[in-house]
């Protein structure tokens, strides 16, 4: 089995480390500092950084392969492991031991641009502090529109990560759904809406001012005044082998952020 191992800049020495301890093991590790769409061929994609270190990796890949992460980050909300406990669960990840579970992205559609993500697309105004308006078309009706810095478009997945800063709900990352927060907007008493993920959204722009569709905080593409943008459910999901309870994993991560 091949074994793709992609850091960030500052764990190359845990990386380096992983690859030695799966070498030793018989297996084939490669060290990427900079994924690319290679690792699409690897049996296992073996992260060590945080949760974004696995974002940046899913942007290059159309169909992932499943995904170990070790955590040397912050929250870690999406890895498996630390630094100085994953040998164990790894070796039962490389040997078909460990379950694989799947998980939405989204994409996002402007012209002939694609942007795939598996947190959130954010549509931002292209201009620092000035307001953008826009109306969020779902299956053809428009259910919501505002005056505001921006939209997030995120998935469960994300729903812990930009959207819940800007006031979206914590959803079950098990469920298929699309989520529309808000950001900032210039209204008293607004809500964000939770749509099922076989829903096709639309966020339409109006003629005022240009925005800035981003996946992820990664891949981005200017939209004019006017355009709009079609967000979907990806055909495409995202491969995690499965912890014990990753429910009770984000309810962890979220008290310490109290």
């Amino acid at each position: 089995m091949r074994v793709g191992i992609v850091y960030k800049y500052d764990s190359l020495n845990v990386a380096r480390e992983v690859a030695d301890f799966l070498r030793e093991a018989g297996v084939k590790a490669e060290l990427h500092h900079i994924p690319t769409c290679s690792l699409e061929d690897c049996g296992i994609i073996v992260t060590v950084g945080g949760d974004g270190t696995i974002l940046r990796t899913l942007q290059e890949l159309k169909n992932p392969p499943p995904i170990f992460g070790i955590n040397t980050g912050r929250m870690g909300i999406l890895t498996h492991a630390e630094p100085g406990d994953y040998r164990k669960s790894l070796l039962k990840a490389v040997n078909g031991e460990l379950e694989v579970e799947e998980f939405m992205r989204i994409e996002a559609r402007y012209r002939d641009v694609e942007l795939t993500a598996l947190n959130e697309v954010a549509i931002l105004s292209s201009a620092q502090a000035r307001l953008i308006e826009y109306e969020v078309v779902v299956n053809g009706r428009v259910i919501d529109s505002m005056r505001a810095d921006g939209a997030i478009f995120s998935t469960p997945v994300g729903s812990t990560a930009y959207s819940l800063s800007a006031g979206g709900p914590i959803i079950d990352p098990y469920t298929s759904a699309i989520c529309f927060t808000p950001v900032s907007p210039f209204r008293v008493g607004w809500r964000p809406w939770v749509f099922s993920g076989d829903r096709e959204v639309v966020f339409r722009l109006k003629p005022l001012r240009d925005a800035v569709a981003i996946a992820d905080g990664n891949r981005a593409v200017e939209v004019e005044a006017g355009g709009e943008v079609v967000i979907r459910k990806s055909k495409h999901p995202a491969r995690f082998f499965r912890v014990e309870s990753r429910l009770k994993k984000i309810a962890e991560k979220m008290r310490k952020l109290r």
